[in-house]
């Protein structure tokens, strides 16, 4: 009896002592509102960090591309002065010994495309230069001086345009088409204090408040 009745107490003893235990497992279980309500918090603020560096590196990212295709650009018009001792007829307009060439104007840009890339407004290749009027007269010796890629070209209004990383198809060329070693201030963006000692630049606009970010050769 005595050994009987031990048993039993003790038996109850540890069931009673297990059932608070059991209960205040299951209360730690979940999560309370504060501690979600800090989980969210931390995580808005560390967006709020990642998000505009993010960005800032792919900003980064293009302008470098950006800057990249000006450099072709006067690459390209360089070789050719230096084979013909002249710039190419594209059509640009003339101010103070300079030509501004818009290679969004759809009459310049034509000329560009098949005068310096040997192709289509739209980047094919052209079939039988040798035969079209503009090559005959500037480029007789078929020679590419711009390697127009597809992924350079986007669709502005219908049409196919050279546009840079950021999108922007207002891309201008301004040359020193009267050799004096100098691109004259009023061939600039109005902002420009000086004449540039240079023979070739090349500048974008946002024209239509695209929120384009604006690029000039001479600043890079």
């Amino acid at each position: 009896m005595i050994d009987g009745s031990f048993d039993l107490k003790t038996s109850m003893t540890r069931s009673t002592l297990a059932i608070p235990q059991t209960i205040s497992s299951s209360k730690r279980s979940g999560f309370t509102l504060t501690e979600i309500l800090t989980v969210v918090t931390i995580v808005v603020i560390l967006l709020g960090i990642l998000i505009p560096s993010i960005l800032s590196v792919q900003r980064k990212a293009k302008r470098v591309e950006s800057e990249a295709l000006f450099g072709k650009l006067i690459t390209a018009f360089t070789l050719y002065r230096k084979d013909h001792g002249a710039y190419p007829d594209l059509s640009g307009s003339l101010k103070d010994g300079d030509v501004v060439i818009d290679l969004n104007n759809p009459d310049q840009w034509s000329r560009f495309a098949e005068i310096m890339a040997l192709s289509n407004n739209d980047g094919s290749a052209l079939e039988n230069p040798e035969n079209k009027t503009l090559i005959k007269s500037f480029n007789p010796k078929l020679k590419r001086y711009f390697d127009l890629q597809l992924s350079e070209l986007e669709k502005v209004s219908g049409a196919d345009r050279l546009v840079d990383a950021f999108g922007n198809p207002h891309i201008y060329v301004v040359v020193d088409a009267n050799l004096d070693g100098k691109i004259g201030r009023s061939s600039l963006p109005g902002s420009e204090p000086k004449d540039l000692r240079q023979r070739i630049v090349v500048y974008t606009v946002d024209e239509n408040d695209d929120d384009f970010l604006e690029m000039k050769s001479w600043d890079s």
